[in-house]
């Protein structure tokens, strides 16, 4: 079973494709809105269900949210260097 922050992630983001699916101009920021909570948060939830899709086991080690979200900043600096070369 996944951690209860991988839950809300996956929760945050079908709340988020639903709205852009019906509505041209949803953004992250109505989706934050919506939901009472802040745009910061409603990013990380975001970020953290696009990594799932490809890193869910890895993800699930973490006990904490935030330790996921420096894995995940970690990797994308590392892809983002390998670019420049």
């Amino acid at each position: 079973m996944s951690p209860k922050w991988i839950e809300k992630a996956k929760e945050t983001y079908k709340f988020h494709r639903s709205k852009l699916l019906s509505e041209d101009k949803w953004t992250a920021a109505m989706t934050a809105k919506s939901l009472r909570r802040s745009l910061g948060g409603v990013s990380e939830d975001l970020l953290i269900c696009r990594w799932c899709k490809t890193h869910e086991k890895q993800l699930e080690k973490f006990r904490y949210a935030y330790e996921a979200l420096e894995f995940i900043r970690e990797k994308q600096r590392e892809l983002d260097l390998d670019e420049i070369e």
